[in-house]
């Protein structure tokens, strides 16, 4: 989203005005008021998303950082969409320095939390929180621990394609900070974190394989070969001990080709003696009765020989270019 972009026209009425266009142009039905103080041509089109972005980041002054979430989208991480899990809409989180006179709005949450020098940003007319600092304060606002460790894998994903931070940087962030809201919960996250997590629902079911199930030690998005180096399929989780590889589906329906895709994946592995679990995110509804279900996977999966893996990457994985996702 670029507030420049001349599909995205949200203005201050200020500035709106300064820019020529008089009171009773803004009032009337070819502009629209979606937040106090801010305009925006009624003929604009486009994703509600950007649309509510652009008019928080007409918002911004000198004096304000886009925060969180919103930070994170900006800045090309689209994990962060601005919805929490119930689907409902999150406000936007917007950074208040010295001299600020934002007030709240619908949607919009000032905040005069410390940011400091070295933890914003600039794009294009406005400023952000950095990806780490946006990341800390997902971690530190979030929920619950679980929703904690999701917001900064997610921040930190190598995997996923999309633009990341890393887990050393928000680590920086979070020691720099003290006595501020939600800094236990940040910390207690930064321990779990995993920068090689490729969706949320896999970091949920790594913490419920690891915190409930007591699985410890599993490698995340880990290549599986055969014993000849032909590549099986990227385990989600992977217990090497056990042999047993965790697969977490995201969603509650898989499109056909993605299905097809994870059969033959677990074929193979089940081919060279690995137990697979499947969990999707409807197992998540009963997360004591689906850490039980690892239990047992876990020791069916001990009583077996060991799988006839090869872990070791062959030599044609390096300069393979799919696999460099997964490095």
């Amino acid at each position: 989203m670029s507030t420049s972009d001349p599909t995205y026209q949200s203005r201050r009425s200020g500035a709106a005005r300064s820019q020529g266009l008089t009171y009773k142009q803004l009032t009337s039905r070819r502009f629209v008021r979606p937040l106090h103080g801010v305009v925006r041509p009624a003929a604009t089109s486009g994703d509600p998303l950007d649309l509510r972005l652009s008019d928080a980041t007409a918002l911004l002054g000198p004096t304000n950082a886009l925060g969180g979430w919103a930070a994170l989208r900006v800045q090309g991480n689209t994990w962060f969409d601005g919805v929490d899990r119930g689907a409902g809409e999150r406000e936007i989180l917007v950074h208040c320095l010295p001299g600020s006179q934002l007030r709240p709005r619908r949607g919009i949450t000032p905040t005069r939390s410390d940011l400091l020098p070295d933890e914003i940003d600039h794009l294009e007319n406005y400023a952000v929180a950095t990806m780490a600092r946006a990341a800390y304060d997902e971690m530190r606002l979030a929920v619950n621990v679980r929703e904690a460790v999701v917001a900064l894998d997610m921040a930190v994903s190598s995997t996923s394609g999309v633009a990341h931070t890393t887990i050393e940087r928000v680590g920086r962030v979070v020691r720099s900070h003290h006595k501020t809201r939600g800094i236990v919960q940040a910390r207690q996250a930064l321990e779990l974190g995993s920068n090689r997590s490729a969706s949320p629902w896999e970091t949920r079911t790594r913490l419920v394989a690891e915190l409930d199930a007591g699985i410890e030690g599993l490698r995340v998005n880990a290549p599986v070969f055969d014993e000849l180096g032909r590549l099986l399929g990227v385990a989600d989780l992977l217990d090497v001990e056990a042999g047993l590889i965790i697969e977490s589906d995201g969603s509650m329906h898989r499109e056909a080709e993605r299905h097809a895709e994870d059969n033959r994946r677990e074929e193979g592995f089940e081919r060279v003696g690995a137990i697979v679990s499947r969990v999707s995110s409807l197992d998540h509804a009963d997360r004591y009765g689906l850490a039980a279900r690892l239990v047992d996977a876990y020791r069916h999966a001990q009583r077996l020989p060991r799988p006839r893996w090869q872990l070791e990457p062959p030599a044609w994985w390096a300069t393979w270019p799919p696999a460099q996702r997964w490095q």
